[in-house]
């Protein structure tokens, strides 16, 4: 077995330091910036004029995307509300394919910010 430097070590301890660091910049929760606000599903019923008019919460799933790749996944809590953070920059808001339907949603988040949004889900009900 061989022994490994002192100096060695502090190399290897120094790298993993730096690569820890340099992980942190932009990773959700690693911010005082973000995306905060309220999911809401639309229409809730097939007739003119809703009772609901302004939407359901929904506890709805969406994707937080940057240069076109995934960064997080965000689930509504049963009240609609959510919160990410993120570190400042533009992002893309997608949501599945299927029902409730989230049109992307384009979002510039800005440093020590969180941005409100409220989230318009389609119900599919016509």
């Amino acid at each position: 077995m061989r022994a490994i430097s002192l100096t060695g070590m502090k190399l290897v301890l120094g790298l993993l330091v730096a690569a820890l660091l340099g992980a942190c910049g932009h990773a959700p929760g690693s911010s005082d910036s973000g995306i905060r606000g309220r999911a809401i599903v639309r229409p809730t019923c097939p007739l003119e004029p809703c009772p609901a008019p302004s939407g359901t919460p929904i506890s709805a799933a969406f994707s937080v995307l940057k240069d076109g790749e995934v960064v997080t996944d965000v689930k509504a809590d049963p009240r609609g509300r959510f919160s990410v953070r993120l570190g400042p920059g533009k992002y893309v808001l997608r949501g599945s394919n299927g029902v409730p339907f989230l049109k992307p949603v384009a979002v510039t988040v800005r440093p020590h910010v969180f941005t409100v949004l409220v989230l318009g889900f389609d119900s599919g009900i016509r």
